[in-house]
């Protein structure tokens, strides 16, 4: 079995979600991530020692090498890279305005590789309501938002019409017009002027907890 085959196999029998698992062990969710999805091929020992411990096992249990032992500075066998990694702010909500992306309505930060954000200002929105629910973007997700005026046509972009909270569409342009769409059979598109529309940023990704 590899690390991240050992690592699914305990949190599979310990009920235990990726989220979880970064939550109560400190470590970093992107991190996790990276981890279980083979993205590192030489994960810190320190993150598999802090994960061993959580489920209280020896670190040779999660590395498959029974000689292993505590060396917080040791990579395994093949290097790589180190990503430089970024703290990207999660907002609960977003209201009008489009500098009103303030500190104080900040809820918290992901950790993001820094490569993967680098062409913008970007942060995360947490999806409120089933407007987008038939796209398989459910309430409590996470949405991946480059901050920018404009969405382009047929895209997810974070919406506001006449001052209301932000809200996830899809956006398409019709002449002098803008049409929101849901994805939601129960909510049907919406035109607007193109003037009273605000565009907050356009989703780039959406996350989710499993």
């Amino acid at each position: 079995m590899s690390i991240p085959e050992r690592i699914e196999k305990l949190m599979k029998d310990h009920g235990i979600s990726r989220y979880k698992l970064a939550k109560e062990t400190g470590i970093p969710y992107t991190t996790l991530t990276q981890i279980l999805n083979s993205r590192t091929e030489n994960p810190q020992v320190k993150s598999l020692q802090i994960i061993a411990d959580y489920f209280s096992k020896p670190l040779g249990y999660i590395t498959g090498r029974e000689d292993d032992t505590i060396n917080p500075s040791a990579v395994f066998d093949i290097d790589m890279t180190a990503v430089e990694m970024v703290q990207i702010p999660i907002y609960g909500e977003i209201r009008a305005g489009y500098n009103s992306l303030a500190q104080q309505d900040i809820i918290g930060y992901e950790i993001v590789a820094k490569d993967s954000v680098s062409d913008g200002d970007y942060f995360f929105l947490i999806v409120k309501g089933d407007s987008m629910i038939e796209e398989g973007i459910a309430e409590g997700m996470r949405v991946l938002v480059r901050k920018q005026r404009t969405c382009q046509h047929g895209k997810i972009g974070v919406v506001i019409v006449n001052g209301d909270e932000g809200t996830l569409k899809r956006v398409f342009y019709d002449n002098d017009n803008v049409i929101l769409q849901a994805a939601n059979r129960h909510i049907p598109p919406k035109s607007y002027p193109i003037d009273e529309v605000m565009i907050q940023g356009q989703v780039v990704k959406v996350e989710f907890d499993v």
